[in-house]
C-alpha cells in the first residue's frame, strides 16, 4: 500500500470591520491509503502530522482505526 496526499483548500468570506468582504483561505491536507485492487481510505484522522516538518507519522494499529471501505457500485443508498 502507499499513502497519498491532497491539499484542499477552504476558503470562508470573513467580513471586516468597515463591512467590507474577502475570502480567507487555508489549506487543509487529506490524507488516502491506497492499495492495488481494494477502494482508497483516508487516514487523516487516525496519523500524526508534524506541522513545522510535515512529517507523517502512522500508528502500528492504524488498520484497526480504519472503518472498511467499499467500492462505489456497492454503496448502497
Amino acid at each position: 500500500c502507499r499513502v497519498a496526499e491532497i491539499l484542499q483548500f477552504s476558503c470562508p468570506i470573513e467580513t471586516s470591520g468597515n463591512g467590507a468582504q474577502r475570502f480567507h483561505c487555508f489549506p487543509l491536507p487529506r490524507l488516502f491509503k491506497l492499495c492495488p485492487g481494494q477502494p482508497a481510505v483516508e487516514i487523516t484522522r487516525t496519523v500524526k502530522i508534524d506541522a513545522s516538518t510535515g512529517e507523517v507519522d502512522i500508528p502500528e494499529d492504524a488498520d484497526q482505526q480504519l472503518p472498511k471501505a467499499k467500492l462505489w457500485k456497492d454503496v448502497a443508498r
